[in-house]
């Protein structure tokens, strides 16, 4: 194609955003219209045409479609979806031409480079204008051919390890297609997953790939789809029992080959912390997933289970970045709240988990959990194993954060007259939608759809479980990471700076 001349049936990819797909995914809030719906597929189509995925050599990502997105579900008007599209239209790089067309031919040789996004952009646009998008998901990230080879292929491609590369940003991106029915973003998502680079081969071993075949009967496929209409841990198939997360979590924080000091960190040299945790621990956390996920193998993998096991990450990678950031406050300015950047993108990215299993068989639900469990742990270790002091973090952070500044006077009669924010979110989505920093909405519209799903859990839901302090653990974890998050990254509609994200890590 040529760039700035009108892509072929545009609007049908770029449709007004439909339903949630699982009454597991984010709700939408009050707020969202007609008019804020069309902003947002008008920005989305302009980015989409205009601009490029990456927005300079070093592969940087256009984030704008995940901040649109964001904000629309958090009740963002017309007007401010469009503020929010120009602060990224000011970094831009023009969307340019790939060297050649990708076809079924050369599909597989170009893996990995940047400068065929436009080409696979194009066959991906074209691939889901004619198939169902669940079965270009199961073929070309699920399927063993997409990552262990096949008739036709050179190599690995590797497909699943790229999906989780650079903080699982393709991940992310799919996500947020599927979640608003967008198969433009999916196409974006799913491109964007083919030009990066392969991470983690130790962590994604091709045996995950040979234990069964993914299969997208419909009757199979159905069942999955029926969501678990409660939270309650429900029953699975009889078979090998899992092992909560949070006594992986144990194991983990009490053996010294996964501490910093053990992994030789910080790094010298090219070599990423990412990569040094793959290359010295990737079979033991591979090995881990394994006993995490052991209740997911074959007829195992049931809507309950499947559920249970979303849980479980929601709440792990809502600690490390809550829990684990108050014990690293130390290294933060300020001394509050070490906002680390790359825990927060655990949390962002778990959100997407119940969408793709909505559209997702079983067997490749379940490889999509128990590969994501593993990454989540991948990135912890490599930020420095945080500590998590659940005890001291309960007495010493608020579970009903307010904003700063003059609070209002209320009059005789009014209920609880003392308590600035009875709702402690609604100022925080509040903020969050003005805030200019495209994580900010993503970070704080995740931790809200855990506590919607979650925040009955009452301390004592995870005793048992091994991790020290687990059993104090309740609901209102969500809002206290909300809370600390909206003071490090600053209470801006409220009068207060901007703040920035962390990269310090801890332990090293």
């Amino acid at each position: 194609m040529t760039f700035g001349t009108k892509i072929q049936d545009i609007d049908s990819l770029f449709p007004l955003p439909s339903p949630p797909p699982s009454v597991h995914a984010p709700a939408r809030l009050p707020g969202v219209t007609h008019a804020s719906g069309t902003a947002l597929v008008d920005a989305l189509k302009d980015n989409h045409v205009k601009w490029h995925a990456f927005f300079n050599d070093r592969g940087f990502h256009n984030h704008a479609s995940h901040h649109l997105v964001a904000i629309y579900a958090l009740g963002a008007g017309g007007p401010l979806i469009d503020a929010a599209y120009q602060t990224h239209v000011a970094y831009m790089r023009p969307a340019f031409e790939s060297p050649e067309p990708i076809t079924e031919k050369n599909f597989w040789l170009h893996l990995g480079k940047r400068e065929f996004y436009s080409a696979y952009l194009e066959y991906f646009r074209t691939l889901l204008r004619n198939n169902e998008v669940t079965n270009v998901l199961e073929e070309y990230i699920f399927s063993t051919k997409a990552n262990t080879g096949g008739a036709g292929v050179t190599g690995e491609p590797q497909m699943l390890n790229r999906f989780y590369s650079a903080l699982v940003h393709p991940m992310i991106h799919t996500g947020c297609g599927l979640e608003f029915g967008l198969l433009g973003l999916v196409a974006e998502g799913l491109a964007q997953t083919a030009v990066h680079p392969s991470q983690g081969s130790n962590l994604i071993p091709g045996s995950l790939f040979q234990q069964s075949k993914s299969t997208n009967d419909p009757v199979e496929r159905l069942a999955a789809l029926l969501p678990s209409l409660s939270l309650s841990k429900g029953t699975s198939a009889p078979g090998r029992s899992s092992v909560h997360a949070f006594t992986i979590l144990a194991r983990v924080l009490a053996d010294p080959k996964f501490s910093a000091k053990g992994l030789g960190l910080p790094l010298k040299g090219d070599l990423t912390h990412f990569d040094k945790v793959n290359e010295a621990l990737g079979s033991a956390l591979a090995q881990l997933s394994e006993e995490w996920a052991a209740e997911l193998d074959g007829d195992g993998a049931t809507p309950a289970a499947i559920q249970t096991k979303i849980e479980e990450l929601a709440w792990m990678n809502a600690l490390v970045y809550g829990v684990g950031g108050w014990s690293g406050r130390d290294r933060a300015p300020g001394g509050v709240f070490n906002a680390d950047f790359f825990l927060m993108h655990l949390v962002t990215s778990s959100l997407f988990l119940p969408i793709f299993v909505a559209y997702l068989s079983p067997h490749s639900s379940a490889l999509l959990l128990k590969t994501y469990f593993t990454v989540s742990l991948t990135w912890y270790l490599a930020q420095g194993r945080a500590a998590l002091p659940i005890r001291e973090f309960y007495k010493a952070v608020s579970a009903m954060p307010s904003p700063p500044g003059p609070v209002p006077v209320p009059v005789k009669g009014t209920l609880t007259p003392d308590d600035a924010a009875p709702n402690p979110w609604l100022p925080i989505v509040q903020t969050t939608i003005a805030h200019p920093g495209e994580h900010v909405c993503k970070l704080q519209r995740a931790l809200l759809h855990n506590a919607t799903l979650y925040g009955v859990r009452g301390a004592g839901h995870f005793a048992g479980t091994g991790l020290e302090g687990a059993e104090l653990l309740d609901g209102t974890l969500f809002i206290r990471a909300a809370g600390l998050s909206a003071i490090r990254l600053g209470w801006m509609k409220e009068g207060e700076k901007e703040g920035e994200w962390d990269r310090t890590g801890f332990n090293y």
